[in-house]
């Protein structure tokens, strides 16, 4: 981390300013140290990433860092707040899958992200601070800063480790481990915040969603991506009704069979029709957005969604009705809901300036 990062940056308990202390330093780069906090909380710095958990989240950190914690024994031993928190098991998982999922998967490059920022005014993110909420990999914020935004990105597993490391020497880039329900952020900070694909596999979707919206700017902008309610969708869950039984090994073994038939026969056979005359033509006009997807994207990219697909602990899919609650129950302005192929709903909302 970069001191910059101070500037946006709170306990996540009590919303205090934090006390940085250094331990070790490469140039701009923090890469160990803490943030204390006087309500007692200590926060490490791992990695050059601010680990902003508390609780048994925080207490993982042992277990994932034991090299850290080995140097500095004195925050092992530390006295971890309690937390009555009756999803803390499924944010564990949360952590578990999604962590496994982008350490080995690092190489996932599909790019849904201008079709996710096609209906913002061109040049839209450029000159503006921005968040990402469930940053993976960082290949999102990456070509957010691209664009000429600077980012600070938070996810709750170690995928931050992998984003940290693909926006190495970008300075436009911060990368922070935390939780979505306990933001470690000052309130009326960003000009927008985004999540691609991530408020839906939640434990309370829409509360996280709510929590976003304390933390724009005035006339700050919070749009997202979110799973649509779909006949196909919903028959995934016998799938999952499995997958969820499963480990993560063994959940790479069951994707890559799923893919070898989805994408062996249907995107194949897709590709194949698009070359005859005339039937070529229909089914480019017909055929499920996907299989359109897929033929661009390739093998690898469908064994790796449909990982995704069976390895999250939680997924929701919302019908129109019901995301048109969210955009009214949040007192933002200028609310759009658009539908993004048979998959997803596309909600933006402004913040009253």
């Amino acid at each position: 981390m970069r001191e910059r990062l101070l500037e946006w940056l709170v306990c996540p308990l009590c919303s205090e300013e934090l006390e940085l202390e250094i331990s070790l330093q490469e140039g701009q780069e923090i890469i160990e140290g803490t943030l204390q906090c006087l309500c007692g909380q200590i926060f490490p710095i791992i990695g050059g990433i601010p680990r902003m958990l508390h609780g048994v989240l925080k207490r993982n950190l042992i277990r994932v860092y034991p090299e850290f914690f080995q140097r500095y024994p004195e925050l092992a031993e530390e006295t971890f707040v309690f937390q009555s928190d009756s999803i803390i098991v499924q944010k564990q998982k949360t952590v578990d899958r999604f962590g496994y999922e982008w350490t080995r998967f690092d190489d996932y490059d599909c790019d849904n992200f201008k079709a996710f920022i096609n209906p913002l005014p061109v040049n839209f993110l450029k000159g503006k601070l921005g968040l990402d909420i469930g940053c993976g990999a960082g290949r999102h914020a990456r070509q957010a800063s691209e664009r000429g935004a600077e980012m600070v990105c938070i996810d709750l597993s170690e995928a931050v480790d992998i984003a940290y490391k693909n926006n190495a020497g970008n300075d436009l880039i911060h990368v922070v481990q935390g939780d979505i329900y306990n933001l470690p952020f000052k309130r009326d900070n960003f000009q927008f915040i985004y999540s691609l694909g991530v408020l839906h596999h939640l434990p309370e979707p829409e509360r996280g969603y709510q929590a976003l919206i304390p933390l724009l700017s005035e006339g700050g902008v919070l749009f997202i991506w979110l799973y649509a309610y779909a006949p196909r969708k919903v028959a995934l869950e016998i799938l999952r009704s499995v997958s969820q039984k499963l480990s993560n090994n063994n959940i790479r073994c069951m994707a890559y069979i799923c893919n070898l038939i989805d994408y062996g026969i249907f995107v194949n056979m897709y590709h194949l029709m698009c070359n005859i005359p005339f039937l070529g033509k229909l089914v480019k006009c017909d055929t499920f957005i996907r299989f359109k997807e897929y033929k661009e994207y390739g093998f690898r990219i469908g064994y790796i969604d449909w990982f995704d697909r069976l390895s999250a602990p939680t997924t929701n899919y919302y019908k129109k009705s019901e995301v048109a609650k969210w955009l009214t129950r949040s007192g933002l302005c200028d609310t759009k809901l658009l539908p993004v192929g048979d998959s997803w709903w596309w909600l933006y909302g402004e913040r009253k300036a």
